[in-house]
């Protein structure tokens, strides 16, 4: 059984055999059947060639080179006579022969190919080479393998088989170190322009991410910059290691054309130098030197960049310091407190909106109105009425504005750039959370400004408040009595009085009393000094002659000021005077020594206008008056305004005409110029070509305008506050400081006002250019 099922099993397979070759057979058949229609001229040439005729026509010699027509030849030869072995061998002479004809930068893999060509037809035809071939052929195709290097020094006059081993070693030996040498050539010259060109993608890349060096070393920090471009050096000198190792490999295999040196240019101007893309197949190869720009950006930053962030922090310490001083001290510096131009100068050199700078701006501020704060606690007598307390108030209230504008100024924003500049400082001084920061400092800023609106509200309501009243105050003095005029008898229009009676701050916790007295048998003016217990230590009078005037005429004390241990009074009496059948007025100016009440002086004015504002200079001993209108109550009409500069002998240093519907309110001397405050509608030279015009025409809805006059009364410059709702200045102050402040209500002017129910104004500006510094008006 075995015995059949072997003999079935051989006889199926001998039949699968035959068929496979049956098959095999007709495709061959197929394939010959092809090829002889479309090769037959080929085939039979080739063929029929006679190689050892042909041999001699291509190779003359042995040094002859193969062309390229020979080259095609011989293939078709190794085709069509594949059992002629010599033209393998004359194939592998062909890319011999043409091993060191290409450009090894530029074809580089023409070269290797050729190479293995070679090699390859070499081993094709050692494998295939015997004794029988050297015997039967060597004198008709092999005796130039006597002539070729490896042989060249031998005398033999018959090749052999060794002969020919000599020279396909020596071939193979050549063809593996051209390949060793180009590759050490194009392999570092490849490296070097690879490694170059990533250093130069990287400086692109900072440049294109940096628009300029300060931008660059600003955002270093954050973006731990240099440890991410450290590579750029790293690459930039490989480049240059491996251009070495090229210029060596060109010593040994040597090429024309090729440049083996290299210039390297400075980095110096940053975003125009670097970025250029250099050719290294020119005569002239200029690298930019990335890694000294490295090394120099990075030696600038830890010189510069480094110490300037330490000065960010340091600097904010410092300033938090001098907060914490002006905090805990009740001494206030003469001097305003300024930032250290150098330091922010060095900050902004770098980063010109540096947020670090904004909060110093605002520390500056905090500073100064902390000083200013405790200024005003030094000066405080006591008396609210005290200018210079009043002023250091308004001054608190301006210095807590201008530190609510510098804390809004402070961006907090921590996707900003400008906050990524310095993240690290606000990390480390803020705990990253700038608007808890501000809020808390917010809150103490508005406190410090409510105080001080607060505080000056009330000297408002309590000195400046008018209300009607029918009764008269008493005020007693040994066995005499002061009859003071009822509340409506008194003078609206004049700032710094209480009701009737103005007070004055004196000398050792003393003030001064300043009123009138009108009855039915005197008609005089009184000073009243009193002591801290509110005793009257002495009274002075000043009569006028009653009997002169038909009836009782009013008097009033338009205006008051103490200066130099004087005491200035500008008193007006109107009245009928006997005879005469209509008002006149009788303007005077007493002054009487403060610390006795002694009468010094008298002089008349002469002048049927009614005064407004009075102002002592004390260094030019003359006074400055303005007036307006023939009566107390002659206001709202648009006439003349008339301001004199008067000695005290009485003679008129210069006298000005100008045109106003309003109330004028201060005339403040300064050294070069002078400034007259005054509430308006229209305030305007005598022909009407310059005019100062506030928002509302009615008399009453007023705006504050000022305008300078220079050192002999002439207008030169003025400007009207404008704001859309009426406002009403009550007094200006000024320290010489080139500093205005001017301190009202809002809201219309009436006769006769209660203003505990009124809105405080207050507006600060500078004198120079009468720019508004701080307001709480639109």
């Amino acid at each position: 059984m075995k015995t059949f099922s072997k003999i079935i099993s051989k006889e199926i397979s001998l039949f699968l055999i035959l068929l496979l070759l049956g098959l095999n057979s007709v495709v061959i058949a197929q394939q010959k059947e092809e090829e002889d229609e479309a090769t037959k001229a080929e085939r039979e040439k080739y063929e029929d060639l006679d190689y050892k005729k042909f041999y001699p026509l291509f190779k003359p010699t042995f040094d002859t080179r193969i062309s390229d027509l020979a080259f095609q030849d011989l293939k078709k030869v190794m085709k069509y006579q594949p059992l002629e072995l010599n033209p393998v061998f004359q194939v592998s002479d062909y890319y011999f022969q043409r091993i060191y004809d290409f450009d090894v930068l530029r074809e580089y893999q023409a070269i290797h190919s050729t190479c293995d060509s070679a090699l390859r037809y070499i081993e094709l035809f050692e494998t295939r080479l015997d004794e029988k071939e050297v015997k039967k052929k060597g004198k008709r195709y092999y005796m130039e393998f006597l002539q070729f290097p490896a042989n060249d020094s031998l005398t033999d006059e018959k090749v052999n088989m060794l002969h020919i081993q000599n020279e396909l070693s020596r071939r193979k030996e050549v063809l593996a170190k051209q390949k060793v040498e180009v590759d050490s050539i194009y392999l570092n010259f490849k490296a070097s322009i690879n490694e170059y060109l990533i250093a130069n993608e990287i400086f692109r890349e900072v440049c294109g991410t940096y628009p300029t060096i300060k931008e660059l070393y600003i955002m270093a920090e954050y973006d731990s910059l240099f440890e991410k471009i450290a590579p750029m050096k790293e690459h930039y000198q490989k480049s240059l290691f491996y251009f070495d190792l090229y210029k060596k490999a060109l010593e040994v295999h040597p090429m024309d054309g090729y440049a083996t040196s290299y210039t390297v240019l400075p980095i110096e101007d940053y975003r125009i130098h670097g970025l250029t893309r250099t050719s290294f197949l020119t005569n002239n190869i200029r690298l930019w030197d990335y890694a000294k720009w490295y090394d120099d950006v990075l030696q600038f930053y830890k010189d510069e960049i480094i110490s300037m962030r330490s000065m960010v922090t340091s600097y904010d310490e410092k300033l938090e310091t001098l907060v914490r001083q002006k905090q805990s001290t009740a001494t206030p510096s003469e001097e305003r407190f300024y930032l250290d131009l150098y330091t922010v100068g060095k900050i902004k050199k770098y980063d010109p909106n540096a947020y670090p700078v904004n909060i110093y701006e605002y520390k500056e501020q905090k500073i100064n109105l902390l000083n200013q704060i405790a200024y005003s606690k030094v000066i405080n007598s006591g008396i609210k009425g005290d200018l210079k307390y009043i002023r250091s108030q308004a001054d608190v209230w301006t210095e807590s504005e201008k530190a609510m504008d510098r804390i809004n100024s402070i961006p907090t924003d921590k996707e900003s750039v400008g906050y990524k500049k310095h993240a690290k400082y606000f990390q480390h001084k803020y705990n990253d959370n700038l608007p808890q920061y501000i809020a808390t400092e917010k809150t103490f800023i508005h406190s410090q400004q409510q105080n001080a609106e607060k505080l000056l509200k009330e000297i408002i309501v309590n000195y400046f408040s008018s209300n009607v009243a029918d009764s008269a105050d008493f005020v007693t003095y040994e066995k005499d009595s002061i009859s003071l005029e009822p509340i409506h008898d008194t003078n609206e229009f004049l700032v710094r009085r209480i009701n009737t009676l103005h007070v004055r701050p004196s000398k050792n916790d003393h003030k001064l009393l300043i009123g009138t007295i009108k009855d039915d048998k005197s008609l005089d003016v009184f000073v009243a000094d009193l002591d801290s217990a509110n005793n009257i230590s002495w009274v002075t009078r000043y009569p006028y002659k009653k009997q002169e005037y038909q009836g009782l005429p009013t008097i009033d004390i338009p205006y008051i000021n103490l200066k130099g241990g004087s005491l200035h009074l500008m008193v007006t009496v109107q009245g009928v005077k006997v005879g005469d059948n209509q008002l006149t007025l009788n303007n005077k100016v007493l002054i009487f020594e403060q610390k006795s009440g002694k009468l010094l002086r008298e002089m008349s004015l002469f002048s049927n206008k009614y005064p407004r504002v009075f102002q002592y200079l004390q260094e030019q001993k003359s006074y400055l008056v303005a007036y307006k209108g023939r009566s107390k109550n002659n206001v709202s009409s648009y006439d003349t305004l008339n301001i004199q500069n008067i000695k005290v002998d009485g003679e008129i240093v210069w006298n000005t005409n100008l045109l106003m519907q309003g109330k004028v309110n201060e005339i403040l001397a300064l050294p070069n110029e002078y400034l007259v405050v005054a509430n308006i509608n229209k305030l305007s030279n005598l022909d009407g070509s310059k005019v100062l015009s506030g928002e509302h025409g009615n008399f009453g809805s007023f705006n504050t305008g000022i305008l300078k006059l220079d050192y002999y009364g002439t207008p030169t410059n003025g400007t009207v506050l404008s704001s859309s709702e009426p406002y009403q200045t009550i007094f200006a102050l000024t320290d010489y400081d080139n500093t205005l402040n001017l301190i009202g209500v809002k809201g219309v002017y009436r006769e006769h006002q209660d203003y505990s129910k009124s809105d405080i104004m207050l507006i600060t500006l500078k004198i120079n250019n009468l720019k508004v510094v701080e307001k709480n008006i639109q």
